[in-house]
C-alpha cells in the first residue's frame, strides 16, 4: 500500500493526526518510521522494543538529522485510539531510493495478535498444511506447512521443470525478507556491536563467532533438539528392535502377530528417523543462508568504510566470499552433529552393558580413545588449512592483478613470466593440500575402522575370559557399534567444519576491525571561504593489514619490514586505491627533488583515497566539516604515519578557480586527498565548507550504462544531463555507440578510450552539482580541441560559480585560473596569480620557461592534447558497443547431466585409465576387507564349539527341540578358537593398510589432476584474445580460480573417495544379504529400479541449481571488485546506499540459488531415504516370516548389514548428490581450460625470423582493415602507408579515429579483417605472437606495475645485468628515486604499483623500453600524466636513445611531434593526411593545421619554435 505522505509531513504531524508517537529507525540509507497510536490501557512498543530511544535522534533516509515531533511514550497513554487508526502500530519504511529526495514512503501495517512474536512466522511451520502463498514470486519454503517443509515437497515442481527444460536464473523465486542479506546483516551488526561493548566491560577480546552464535543459537538449538530425537530413533532400530527380531528367530516358537508388530515398529521408527533427519537439515540450511548472506553484506559495508583498499584487499575479500563462506555454510549445517556422539555413546554404553556386561566397555573405550586421535587430526587439518589459505590468497591476488593488466602483459609478451609466478604459488599451495590430503586419508581409513576395532576388542576380551557369546548378543553389539560409526564418522567432518569456520570468522573479524573513516563535523569557517588550511601537516597512515589467520605474525613482520624499506605511497592508484594495506611513500621526484626522505608522495589521486577514507569529510547534508587525526585501532592492527604535506596554509574563497601545479611527487594529489579527509592531520586544522566532488586522475568506470555512470543513482534530469554531455564534449561519443548513452560499459571502462573515461568521470562530478570540485588533472587524457572546450564550457562555464581546485601541468590553463598554487616537496612553494608568479621568477617561471617559446606557444603544452583515444578499445569499442549496447556476455550455464566427455577428461588429467583402475582396485580391496570382517564373525559364531553335527543327530534320534544357540554351542569351547581370533585381528590390519593406500591414492591423483587443469586453464585464459577479456568480467574468471578450484582441490577428493567407498560397500552388502535370503532379491530389484530412476532423472535438478549457484555468484564477486577500485568516488558522491542496495540484490539472488540448491539435495536425499526404509522393512519381514530358514547368525548378519546401510544411505546419497553438483565446478574449469578460443601461436618454427629481426624497422601497411569481432563494424578502413626505417611518425586524430587501433594491429592484439602489415619484409601474421611482441617496445598510456620488485617490473626474465638496468634508470631519470630505496632494485612494488605516482610509473615503462632497445618503439600517449619538465626529459631521452629506431607516437602534446618526420592524421578509421609537419602546415585545409591553431600556433615559425 503506497501513501503519498512526505517525510517532513509525517515528522511534523501533517497529513495525519492519528499519531501518538513516532519512532525513527536508522536503517542505513533507507530507514523506517514506526507510528504508534496510544491506546486506552497500554502503550504499544516499537518493533525493536526501544520505545523512547529513537524518537529524537534517528536519521532520515538520506542521512539528514531528523527530530520526531510525535508524543513521547508517557503522553501516549493518555490518548484515545484515533477513529481512523486501523492498527495500533504502523511501520512506514522509507523506500531505498538513491535520489536526494524521498517524497514517498511505503506503509507496512503490522496487525497485532497473540502470536505476534519474533518466532511467530517460524511456529507457523508446525501447522500440517498452510494455504498457498499470495505472492507467487516469493520462496515457497518460508510459507510451507509441516509436511511440505520437512519433505521439501514445495520444491518438486522446480525439480520436474529442471529435468524437462533445464533452469535459468529467472526460474528462481525471490528470497523472503527474513532470509535476506539486509535484514540479517543489520541484526548481525547489532550483535557484533553488543559483543564489542560486552567484551570491553569484561576486559576481554571480542570474538565475531560469539556474535554469530548469538544470532543463530535459537535455530541451532532447535536443530539439536530434532537431532536428539533423530539419534534416539536411529539407535532403536539396530539395537532394541534388532535384538527383539534375533531373539524371536532364535526361539523355537512361531508367533506371526508378534512378528508383524516388530516389523511394523521397524518401519515406523525408520520413517520418523528419516523425517527428523531431513527437518534438521532444512532448518540448518535456512540458518546457513542467513549467516553467509549477512556476513558478506557486513563485509561489504565495512569495505565502504575502510581506510585501506587495493588489489590485495580485493582479492582477500573475494576469497572470503568464495571459500570462507563455503566453510561457514558447512559448519552451520553440520554443527548439530556434535550432539549425536554423546547421545549415541550414552545409549550404546547402557544397552551394551545390559547385553554383555562390563566387557562391552572395552569397545566403548576404543571409541573414547578415538576422540583425541581425531581431535589431533582435526587440529592438524585446521592448521594446514590456515597455511593453505595464505598461499591461496596470494595466488588469487596475483591472478586478479594479471586479469586487470592483461592488455599490458600481452603487449610486452610477458605471459611466461607470470605463468612461472603463478606456477610457483600453485606448487606451494599443492604442497599444503597434499599434507591435508594425507591427513584426510588417515581420517577416512580410521573412521570406518573404529567400529570394527571396537567389535574385535570386545569379542576377544569376552571370549578369552571364557564367556559364552551367542549370535543374537554378538550381532546386536555388532549392529550397535555400526550405528555408532555414523556418528563417529561425521564427528571429524563436523569438528573440521567448525574449526575451519572459526578460522574463517577470525579472518573476517580482522577485516571488521580495520580502521574506518570517520566523518566529523567542525565549526563553520568564514562564510566567504570554501576551504581553509591553517598550519596543516598531513600524513598517510600506514596500516599493517593481515587477514590471514592465526599463523601470520611472521609474515606480518616481514611485510612491515619490507614496507619500511622505502616502499612509497603516493596517493594514486590505477584502479582507485591509494595504498594497499598501508604501503606508504618515500622517495624522490624524478628531477631529484626529495622531501625529507619521505616520498614521491601523493602525486596522483585516482579512484580511491589512500586509506579508503571517504574523499569528502562532509556530512551528507553538506554541512561544513572538519577532519582530524583520530582513528580507531585494533589490537591486531598496527598504524604508522608518514608525513607528506608540511605546514600548509591555504584559504580559498567561494567560487574561485585555483590551479595547482608542481613536479612529479611534489604533493599535488596528496593535497586533494587531504582536502577529501583521506590523510591524517598531524597538526594544524582543515575546514571544508561544502560538499565535495572528486575527479580522480585515473577514471573509475563500473559495469553499467554510460548514463548510469554519470548520474550514479541520482534523479534523472534530462535538461541537466544534456548540458553535462555538452560541456564535457560527450555528445559526439554517443553517436559512435550503437545504443548511445544506454550502451553498457565494461568494468573499469574496458570498451572506452582514456579520454572517454575521463570525460565521463568529469561528467559525473558536474551532474552531482556539488560546492567544491577537486579536479586531478582531468584534461591530460583528451585532445587539444576537446580540452579547450571542456576548460571554457565546463570548468570556466558550468562550474563558474563553484569552488574548483584544478591540478594540471598545462600552463595555458593555469594562466586563466584565479590563483595558482605551486607545490614542491610537500610544501606550497609559491602562490599567486599568473602575472604575480611570473614577476617573481621562481619555480613557476622556470616551468613556464620550459613550456613556452613564444606567447602563442602557451597553448602548446595543453595537457589536453591527449587524444581521447586511449586503448584501441574505445575507438571502435565505441562502435563495438555492440548490439543494442550490450557488451558483457551472459555467463553460460550448461543444462542437463554433466557430459561423459567431462568425466573422461577428468580421468585423463588425473593419470589415465590405468592409474584410476589401480586406485579403484584398492577401494574394492578395502571394501572387501570390511565385509570379510562381518562375514568371518558370522562364520565363527556358526561354528560354535564344533559339535553341531552331533547335536543335530541327537535331535533326530531323540526328537528334541532346542534353540539355535543350544544347537551350535559356545564359541569359547572350540578347539581352534585361536585361529578364528587371529584371522579376525588380521582382517583389521588388512583394512588399515588398504585404507591408507586407497585414501592417499584418490586424493593425490585428484590433486595431480587439479594441478594439470589449473595449468591448462591459466594458459587457456592468458592466451585468449583481448575480445574475451572485454566481454567477460574479471569476477567471472576469478570465480574459476578461487571457488571452483577450491572445490576441486578440497571437496572433490573428499567426496570422490567417500562416495566410491560407500557405494561399493552398499552394493557389496546388499549382494551379501541376497546370498543369505534369496527372496530379498525381489524387493531389492524393485527398489533399486526406483533408486536409479530418481537418481537418473530427478537428480538433474540438483546439478542445474548448482550451476545457477555458480553463475549467480559471479555478480557478487564482480561488484565487490568494482566497488573496492572506486571506493573514494562512491563515498565522495555519497553513493554508499546505492551500491549497498545493489550488493543486497546480488547477495539475495545468489542466496536463493544457494538455498534452493542445498534444499534440492535434501529433496533428493529424503526420497532416497524412503527407498532405504522400504529395504529395511522388506528384510525385516523376510527374516521374521521365514524363521528357521537360516541360522540366527546369518539372520543377524543380514539385519545388521541392512540396518547399517539404511542409516548410512541418506548421508551417502547426500554426499553423492553434492558430488554430482560440485563436479560442475570441474566442468566449468574444463570449459575454460579447453574450450576457449585462442590467439595465434606464440612461436611458429617454420617462419621464425632471425634473432636480430627487425634490423631496420621499416613498416608497410597494405589495405589494413580491422574489426574487433565478426559481428562488429570495421574500425580501420583500408589503411595503407609505408614507413621507412628510423622514421619518426606522429599519429593524431579525434576520439574514435582509429589511432590506438592502428597501434594494436602492429602487436596483433586484434587480428586483421583483411590486408597485411609487413615489418622488414616479413608479414607479421606469419610469425609467432611472442616473437612479434617481444621485438617491439611499447610505452602505454596507462602505466601498470606489478607486485614484486622494481627489477622484476623492469626485466621479468632477467635478461639484463644490474648495470644495464641502472643505466636505463639513469636515462629515464629514475635512478635517484630507486637509489633512495634501502633495497635498491629489489625494493618492493605493491599490486598495480600503488606505491608510485602515475608519473613515476610512466617513467618505469620508459625504462622497460630503454632496456629492450627495439628497432620499433610505439608510444600511446605515454606522457599524459607527467609535468612539463619531465615530459621534456622523456622526449630528449627518446630522441637520444632511439635515434636509429622507427618511432610511432600517438600525439599527447603536439609540440612533441612537431619535429617528427611525418604526421599521420586519422579520421573515422581512414588516413586523411600523411605528410611532413611543414607540408601540412602549409595546407590551409589541413586537419593538422586546425589542431595546431587550437593551440594558438598558426605559422611555421611558431611551430618550429615549439622545438
Amino acid at each position: 500500500m503506497e501513501s503519498d505522505y512526505g517525510i517532513m509531513d509525517l515528522l511534523e504531524g501533517k497529513g495525519t493526526q492519528r499519531l501518538s508517537r513516532i519512532i525513527m529507525h536508522n536503517w542505513g540509507s533507507s530507514g523506517s518510521i514506526t507510528l504508534e497510536h496510544g491506546l486506552d490501557s497500554h502503550v504499544q512498543s516499537s518493533p525493536n522494543g526501544r520505545a523512547n530511544g529513537r524518537a529524537n535522534n534517528g536519521r532520515a533516509a538520506n542521512g539528514t538529522n531528523g527530530t520526531a515531533t510525535g508524543h513521547r511514550a508517557n503522553d501516549a497513554t493518555n490518548r484515545k485510539r484515533p477513529k481512523d487508526a486501523i492498527y495500533p502500530e504502523e511501520t512506514y519504511r522509507l523506500r531505498p531510493d538513491p535520489g536526494e529526495d524521498l517524497e514517498h514512503i511505503k506503509v507496512e501495517y503490522k496487525e497485532p495478535g497473540c502470536c505476534n512474536t519474533k518466532y511467530s512466522q517460524q511456529l507457523m511451520h508446525l501447522l500440517p498444511f498452510r494455504p498457498k502463498r499470495k505472492d507467487k514470486r516469493l520462496l515457497p519454503g518460508s510459507s510451507a506447512g509441516l509436511f511440505s517443509y520437512f519433505t521439501v515437497h514445495w520444491l518438486t515442481r522446480l525439480m520436474v521443470k529442471a529435468f524437462r527444460k533445464g533452469l535459468q536464473p529467472a526460474d528462481l523465486w525471490t528470497l523472503q525478507s527474513e532470509d535476506g542479506a539486509e535484514k540479517n546483516a543489520d541484526r548481525l551488526m547489532r550483535l557484533w556491536e553488543d559483543e564489542i561493548g560486552a567484551s570491553r566491560k569484561a576486559n576481554q577480546k571480542p570474538e565475531l563467532w560469539r556474535a554469530v552464535w548469538r544470532g543463530v543459537r535459537t535455530r541451532v538449538i532447535v536443530c539439536m533438539v530434532i537431532s536428539v530425537f533423530q539419534n534416539v530413533l536411529q539407535f532403536l532400530g539396530p539395537s532394541v528392535l534388532l535384538k527383539l527380531v534375533l531373539d524371536y528367530i532364535n526361539s523355537p516358537g512361531i508367533d506371526y502377530q508378534y512378528a508383524g508388530i516388530i516389523t511394523l515398529s521397524i518401519f515406523i521408527v525408520n520413517m520418523l528417523r528419516g523425517a527428523c533427519f531431513n527437518a534438521m537439515f532444512v532448518v540448518g540450511t535456512h540458518t546457513a543462508t542467513r549467516v553467509t548472506g549477512s556476513i558478506q553484506a557486513l563485509m561489504y559495508k565495512k569495505i565502504l568504510k575502510l581506510k585501506t583498499g587495493g588489489e590485495r584487499l580485493s582479492a582477500q575479500i573475494i576469497n572470503f566470499c568464495n571459500n570462507d563462506m563455503e566453510r561457514l555454510f558447512e559448519a552451520c549445517i553440520s554443527c548439530v552433529f556434535l550432539t549425536a556422539m554423546p547421545i549415541i555413546f550414552t545409549l550404546s554404553v547402557i544397552y551394551s552393558v545390559y547385553i554383555l556386561g562390563p566387557w562391552s566397555l572395552l569397545g566403548q573405550a576404543v571409541f573414547v580413545c578415538f576422540y583425541p586421535i581425531m581431535g589431533l587430526i582435526a587440529k592438524a587439518q585446521s592448521k594446514v588449512r590456515v597455511q593453505t589459505v595464505k598461499v591461496t590468497d596470494k595466488r588469487v591476488t596475483l591472478m586478479n592483478e594479471i586479469l586487470n593488466s592483461i592488455r599490458l602483459i600481452k603487449m610486452y609478451s610477458w605471459e611466461e613470466s607470470f605463468a612461472d609466478k603463478i606456477a610457483g604459488l600453485r606448487k606451494e599451495e599443492l604442497k599444503k593440500h597434499r599434507v591435508g590430503a594425507l591427513l584426510q586419508a588417515v581420517s577416512s581409513t580410521v573412521v570406518p575402522s573404529i567400529s570394527i576395532l571396537a567389535t574385535i576388542v570386545t569379542f576377544l576380551g569376552y571370549t578369552l575370559n571364557g564367556n559364552r557369546l551367542t549370535s543374537s548378543e554378538a550381532f546386536t553389539i555388532f549392529s550397535v557399534f555400526n550405528a555408532m560409526q555414523f556418528s563417529v564418522g561425521t564427528l571429524p567432518f563436523t569438528v573440521r567444519s567448525v574449526a575451519e569456520a572459526k578460522v574463517s570468522l577470525t579472518r573476517i573479524q580482522k577485516l571488521l576491525e580495520l580502521p574506518e573513516h570517520k566523518k566529523r563535523s567542525g565549526g563553520l569557517v568564514n562564510n566567504n571561504l570554501a576551504l581553509q588550511i591553517k598550519n596543516g601537516t598531513f600524513a598517510w597512515e600506514v596500516t599493517n593489514i593481515d587477514l590471514k589467520g592465526k599463523d601470520s605474525h611472521e609474515e606480518s613482520s616481514e611485510q612491515t619490514k619490507s614496507k619500511q624499506n622505502g616502499i612509497k605511497k603516493k596517493g594514486s592508484v590505477p584502479n582507485g586505491n591509494h595504498h594497499v594495506n598501508g604501503v606508504v611513500p618515500n622517495g624522490k621526484s624524478p628531477n631529484g627533488n626529495s622531501h625529507n626522505g619521505n616520498s614521491l608522495n601523493g602525486n596522483s589521486h585516482n579512484g580511491n583515497s589512500p586509506n579508503g577514507n571517504p574523499p569528502n569529510g562532509n556530512s551528507p547534508n553538506g554541512n561544513s566539516n572538519g577532519v582530524n587525526g583520530s582513528i580507531p585501532s585494533s589490537e591486531s592492527i598496527t598504524i604508522k604515519t608518514v608525513p607528506i604535506l608540511f605546514n600548509l596554509n591555504l584559504s580559498v574563497e567561494r567560487g574561485k578557480l585555483i590551479g595547482v601545479c608542481g613536479s612529479i611527487g611534489s604533493g599535488k594529489s596528496s593535497l586533494l586527498s587531504a582536502i577529501c579527509g583521506d590523510m591524517k592531520v598531524e597538526s594544524g586544522d582543515l575546514q571544508a565548507n561544502g560538499r565535495l566532488a572528486l575527479v580522480t586522475q585515473q577514471a573509475w568506470i563500473y559495469n553499467a550504462t554510460l548514463q548510469e555512470n554519470i548520474i550514479i543513482g541520482q534523479k534523472f534530469d534530462e535538461e541537466k544531463y544534456k548540458e553535462v554531455l555538452r560541456v564535457c564534449s560527450l555528445q559526439s561519443d554517443l553517436n559512435l555507440l550503437s545504443s548511445g548513452d544506454m550502451t553498457e560499459l565494461g568494468d573499469r571502462g574496458t570498451n572506452l578510450s582514456g579520454g572517454q573515461k575521463q570525460r565521463i568521470n568529469l561528467g559525473r562530478a558536474v551532474y552531482s552539482n556539488r560546492d567544491i570540485y577537486l579536479l586531478d588533472d582531468p584534461l591530460s587524457a583528451v585532445d587539444t580541441k576537446v580540452a579547450k572546450h571542456i576548460f571554457s564550457e565546463c570548468i570556466k562555464g558550468s562550474l563558474a560559480s563553484k569552488t574548483v581546485i584544478f591540478v594540471t601541468h598545462a600552463t595555458h590553463f593555469l594562466e586563466q585560473c584565479d590563483e595558482i598554487v605551486v607545490m614542491q616537496t610537500g610544501k606550497i612553494a609559491e602562490r599567486g596569480t599568473h602575472s604575480e608568479l611570473m614577476e617573481r621568477k621562481g619555480d613557476y617561471f622556470d616551468m613556464v620557461g620550459l613550456d613556452s617559446a613564444g606567447k602563442e606557444k602557451k597553448s602548446e603544452v595543453d595537457n589536453s592534447q591527449k587524444p581521447t583515444d586511449k586503448p584501441d578499445t574505445s575507438e571502435t569499442k565505441g562502435q563495438e558497443n555492440l548490439n543494442a549496447g550490450k557488451l558483457i556476455t551472459e555467463e553460460t550455464s550448461a543444462t542437463g547431466s554433466v557430459p561423459m566427455k567431462m568425466y573422461v577428461t577428468f580421468i585423463k588429467v588425473c593419470g589415465g585409465w590405468c592409474i584410476v583402475g589401480l586406485i579403484f582396485f584398492a577401494i574394492v580391496i578395502f571394501t572387501l576387507s570390511r565385509m570379510f570382517n562381518a562375514v568371518w564373525l558370522q562364520t565363527w559364531l556358526d561354528q560354535g564349539d564344533g559339535m553341531r553335527e552331533e547335536r543335530e543327530t541327537n535331535m533326530t534320534l531323540y526328537n528334541l527341540t532346542v534353540s539355535d544357540d543350544e544347537l551350535i554351542g559356545s564359541v569359547t569351547d572350540h578347539p581352534d578358537l585361536w585361529m578364528y581370533q587371529l584371522v579376525y585381528i588380521m582382517s583389521f590390519v588388512m583394512l588399515l593398510i588398504t585404507g591408507v593406500i586407497k585414501g592417499t591414492g584418490v586424493t593425490f591423483r585428484v590433486l595431480s589432476g587439479s594441478s594439470r587443469l589449473h595449468h591448462d586453464m591459466f594458459w587457456s585464459i592468458i592466451r585468449s584474445p583481448i575480445s574475451f577479456f572485454d566481454t567477460t568480467p574479471s569476477g567471472r574468471i576469478i570465480n574459476r580460480f578461487s571457488r571452483d578450484l577450491d572445490e576441486l582441490d578440497v571437496r572433490v577428493p573428499f567426496f570422490l573417495e567417500f562416495i566410491l567407498q560407500g557405494l561399493l560397500m552398499v552394493v557389496g552388502q546388499m549382494m551379501l544379504v541376497c546370498f543369505i535370503y534369496v527372496w530379498f532379491v525381489i524387493p531389492l530389484i524393485i527398489i533399486a529400479i526406483l533408486f536409479a530412476g530418481i537418481d537418473i532423472f530427478l537428480n538433474v535438478g540438483v546439478r542445474e541449481l548448482k550451476r545457477l549457484d555458480n553463475v549467480l555468484k559471479s555478480p557478487v564477486i564482480q561488484h565487490i571488485s568494482s566497488s573496492v577500485s572506486g571506493i573514494s568516488v562512491i563515498r565522495t558522491f555519497d553513493r554508499e546506499s546505492l551500491f549497498l542496495n545493489r550488493m543486497y540484490k546480488y547477495l539475495d539472488q545468489h542466496s536463493v540459488a544457494l538455498l534452493v540448491f542445498r534444499l534440492s539435495n535434501r529433496w533428493f536425499t529424503y526420497r532416497m531415504d524412503l527407498m532405504a526404509v522400504m529395504v529395511t522393512f522388506a528384510i525385516s519381514g523376510i527374516c521374521v516370516f521365514t524363521k528357521g530358514s537360516v541360522s540366527t547368525a546369518l539372520a543377524g548378519l543380514a539385519l545388521s548389514t541392512v540396518n547399517g546401510v539404511c542409516v548410512f544411505i541418506p548421508f551417502l546419497m547426500r554426499m553423492k548428490s553434492e558430488f554430482q553438483s560440485r563436479i560442475t565446478s570441474v566442468e566449468r574449469i574444463i570449459e575454460y581450460a579447453y574450450d576457449l578460443k585462442s590467439e595465434a601461436p606464440c612461436e611458429i618454427k617454420e617462419t621464425q625470423p632471425s634473432p636480430d629481426w627487425p634490423k631496420a624497422g621499416a613498416i608497410e601497411l597494405k589495405e589494413v582493415r580491422l574489426r574487433y569481432r565478426p559481428e562488429l563494424p570495421l574500425v580501420l578502413h583500408g589503411i595503407s602507408a609505408s614507413i621507412s626505417d628510423g622514421e619518426k611518425i606522429g599519429i593524431i586524430g579525434r576520439t574514435g579515429a582509429g589511432k590506438s587501433s592502428l597501434i594494436s594491429t602492429l602487436l596483433r592484439l586484434s587480428e586483421l579483417d583483411s590486408g597485411s602489415v609487413v615489418i622488414d619484409g616479413i608479414d607479421i601474421s606469419t610469425i609467432g605472437l611472442h616473437v612479434l611482441r617481444s621485438r617491439i617496445s611499447v610505452i602505454p598510456q596507462d602505466p601498470v606495475l606489478f607486485q614484486g620488485s622494481i627489477r622484476y617490473n623492469l626485466d621479468p626474465f632477467d635478461k639484463h645485468s644490474d648495470n644495464a638496468v641502472w643505466q636505463a634508470l639513469e636515462r629515464s631519470h629514475l635512478k635517484a628515486v630507486v637509489q633512495k630505496q634501502e633495497q635498491g632494485l629489489m625494493s618492493k612494488v605493491e599490486a598495480a604499483g600503488e606505491n608510485f605516482s602515475v608519473g613515476e610509473r610512466q617513467l618505469i615503462c620508459l625504462t622497460r623500453a630503454l632496456l629492450r632497445n627495439s628497432k620499433i618503439l610505439l608510444l600511446d600517449e605515454a606522457t599524459a600524466s607527467v609535468d612539463v619538465e619531465t615530459d621534456h626529459l622523456i622526449q630528449t631521452t627518446i630522441k637520444e636513445a632511439f635515434v636509429g629506431s622507427t618511432v610511432l607516437t600517438i600525439a599527447h602534446r603536439l609540440n612533441t611531434i612537431a619535429s617528427y618526420d611525418r604526421i599521420m592524421v586519422l579520421d573515422a578509421g581512414r588516413v586523411k593526411e600523411f605528410d611532413t609537419p611543414v607540408a601540412l602546415m602549409c595546407n590551409e585545409d589541413s586537419l593538422f593545421k586546425d589542431m595546431m591553431g587550437a593551440m594558438g600556433v598558426y605559422t611555421l615559425e611558431q611551430m618550429r619554435a615549439l622545438n
